[in-house]
C-alpha cells in the first residue's frame, strides 16, 4: 500500500513509519521541515503544512489510506491548529477518494458511562485545550462518511516496546501506553475492516 502519513516527524509518527516501511509499504510523509526525515527506501517527503489544502492534497495523490499521527504543539495554549489539519485532511481525502485514515486522540474521547465522553468528567485544567481538540476531531472524523478509525491510548510513556492490548470503544486495564505499543496498534488496525467508524483503548502490556 501506499501510506499518506502526516505527524511523521513526532515520536508515533517515526515509529509508524518504521513498521510502514519494514512490512514493505510506501509512505508518503508531509513535513513542515522535510529535513528533519532521513532519506530512507520506500520513503517520500513532501514539504508542506497541514491546514494548507494544496499540500495535503499533492500528499494523498495515488495514496491508499491515510494515518495522522498530528498533536497539538503546546497544550497549555488554546488553539486549533490541530483540528484545523485534521479538518483539511479529511475534506481532502474525500476529494481524492480515499477513505481509509486512522488517527489519534485519547482516552478521554471513549464514551464515559456517566454519559458524554471520559473527558467531560474531572479532567485536570491542565488538559483542557487538547481535550477540546480531541473532541473536535471525532467530531469531524464522525461526519466524514470515511472508513475512519480514532486511537485512544492512556498516558503516553516512552518505554521498551511490549505488547498492546486494545478494545474497541473502552479501554483496557492498564497504566499507560508506550510509544511503541502505541505504533504498532495503529499499523495493525489499518488493515482491519471492523475498526471502521470505531475508537479504540490500547495500552501497554509486558511481553509474555
Amino acid at each position: 500500500m501506499i501510506i499518506a502519513l502526516f505527524g511523521a516527524t513526532g515520536r508515533t509518527g517515526r515509529l509508524v513509519q518504521d513498521r510502514l516501511l519494514a512490512r514493505g509499504d510506501r509512505v508518503r510523509a508531509l513535513a513542515r521541515e522535510p529535513a528533519k526525515l532521513a532519506p530512507r527506501s520506500g520513503l517520500e517527503v513532501v514539504g508542506g503544512d497541514a491546514r494548507d489544502p494544496d499540500a495535503v492534497r499533492h500528499a494523498l495523490e495515488g495514496t491508499d489510506a491515510i494515518v495522522c499521527c498530528l498533536g497539538m504543539r503546546d497544550i497549555t495554549v488554546p488553539a486549533t491548529d490541530f483540528s484545523d489539519s485534521v479538518r483539511t485532511i479529511v475534506e481532502a481525502a474525500r476529494g481524492a477518494g480515499v477513505r481509509r485514515i486512522v488517527a489519534i486522540a485519547s482516552a478521554g474521547v471513549l464514551r464515559d458511562a456517566r454519559g458524554g465522553l471520559r473527558n467531560q468528567h474531572g479532567l485536570p485544567a491542565a488538559f483542557a485545550n487538547i481535550a477540546a481538540e480531541h473532541t473536535r476531531n471525532l467530531h469531524t472524523l464522525e461526519g466524514s462518511g470515511l472508513d475512519w478509525t480514532l486511537m485512544c491510548p492512556i498516558d503516553l510513556v516512552d518505554a521498551p516496546p511490549g505488547r498492546a492490548r486494545w478494545v474497541f470503544e473502552d479501554l483496557p486495564e492498564g497504566p499507560h501506553t508506550g510509544y511503541a505499543d502505541l505504533a504498532d496498534a495503529i499499523v495493525t488496525m489499518l488493515d482491519r475492516p471492523d475498526a471502521h467508524g470505531r475508537r479504540v483503548g490500547v495500552v501497554s502490556a509486558p511481553s509474555p
